[in-house]
């Protein structure tokens, strides 16, 4: 399935037990694999004893990841046409999230509250001093910190970088474990219209940890809503255009500080793959 274009191959393990090596999940995931065409994101689908489903994340680089905005969607519509309901809840390592209604033919899921204090993000170092450091080597300014369940840094700028700058930049922020001790996805923003005082378009792109260079980014998308709103508060949602597949998702503050994130989703192909 995709999201927006960020893309996933899953398994269902909720009913027979399915292991995967970190290899397994890397050759699965590759993009010259003819059998998946590959993936940013591998989801592995278990019982929950909290929720309708647990959906463990795994990154393209075989490492597991608390949150995943875009695949979030994709199972809350599986398990909408499913169990012909909503809402329908989805346990993760970081927390239930919830598909809560329907909009537009796609399914609209509350990501929860955003977080900006340095140790919920996590950073290593506080949030002045990791500024500092990250300016010192990547010559970007002004970032903002977020946590979506995973950490997140953002940058609102005036042109977005091109894609070798961001494969160049965001690798190197990514790993940057004296300030991110679990990594960190990274995304370049810019604000480009006012629709009407409270909506506006953002442009983007986002490097993920672990993926790379990602046609979108739910969890992303969240997070620069989050800090364009930390730094404007007039800015309660948002069109977000990714500019790497012209794919766009919708994100909303809503009174309790939850964020709604919404888009297209398409099931591309089911079948079997050897392991």
């Amino acid at each position: 399935m995709n999201g927006a274009g960020n893309d996933f191959v899953i398994f269902d393990a909720k009913k027979q037990e399915i292991s995967l090596s970190a290899e397994q999940i890397r050759a699965i995931s590759a993009r010259d694999n003819p059998a998946t065409k590959g993936c940013d994101q591998l989801l592995m689908l278990k019982e929950s004893d909290k929720a309708d489903v647990f959906m463990h994340i795994y990154n393209a680089d075989g490492g597991e990841v608390d949150a995943c905005g875009n695949a979030t969607r994709c199972i809350a519509d599986m398990l909408y046409k499913e169990l012909g309901r909503l809402p329908v809840s989805i346990e993760t390592n970081a927390a239930v999230l919830q598909g809560v209604k329907e909009q537009d033919d796609y399914i609209l899921v509350d990501m929860g509250a955003p977080k900006f204090d340095w140790q919920d993000i996590p950073l290593a170092i506080p949030t002045e001093e990791a500024a500092k450091k990250i300016e010192s080597f990547s010559g970007f300014k002004n970032p903002t910190f977020v946590s979506m369940g995973n950490p997140h840094v953002v940058f609102f700028m005036d042109e977005i970088p091109s894609d070798a700058e961001v494969r160049k930049i965001g690798s190197k922020i990514e790993n940057s474990t004296e300030v991110f001790p679990k990594r960190v996805n990274v995304s370049f923003a810019q604000i480009t219209a006012n629709i009407d005082g409270n909506s506006y378009i953002i442009t983007a792109k986002t490097w993920e940890r672990g993926a790379g260079l990602t046609a979108a980014c739910g969890t992303g998308a969240c997070a620069i809503l989050a800090a364009a709103n930390k730094l404007n508060s007039d800015i309660g949602s948002a069109i977000v255009k990714f500019m790497n597949s012209n794919e766009v998702v919708t994100v909303e503050l809503q009174e309790d500080n939850h964020i709604l994130l919404g888009g297209e989703i398409e099931k591309e192909f089911e079948g079997t793959v050897e392991i």
